[in-house]
């Protein structure tokens, strides 16, 4: 499954517009297409780990250079990885709120 509609808006919320792992400003109408400001709605532990498609488990990430976190810290550089991403891998996770 993925992620709806409703959770990604409010990660994209929760995270103020900006990629959780490196705060990049992103775009949303940019979501996974390669150009500026790209991103991706990822799961922090990936389903086949048991993961969910809920809120708390749904994490907002770049896909272009220089950063790309979707890539590398996602799937440690490699898209047949998954990792585990707990928040305090992620400083932009709440970038949102105050």
């Amino acid at each position: 499954m993925a992620f709806s509609e409703d959770v990604v808006l409010r990660a994209w919320e929760r995270q103020g517009g900006r990629c959780a792992g490196c705060g990049k400003e992103l775009v949303w109408e940019n979501s996974d297409r390669g150009s500026r400001g790209a991103w991706e709605a990822h799961h922090k532990k990936a389903q086949s780990f048991g993961g969910s498609d809920f809120l708390r488990n749904c994490a907002i990430l770049c896909v272009n250079p220089p950063h790309r976190c979707h890539l590398n810290l996602g799937h440690n550089g490699d898209y047949h990885q998954n990792t585990i991403l707990q928040d305090n891998h992620l400083p932009y996770l709440y970038a949102g709120r105050s």
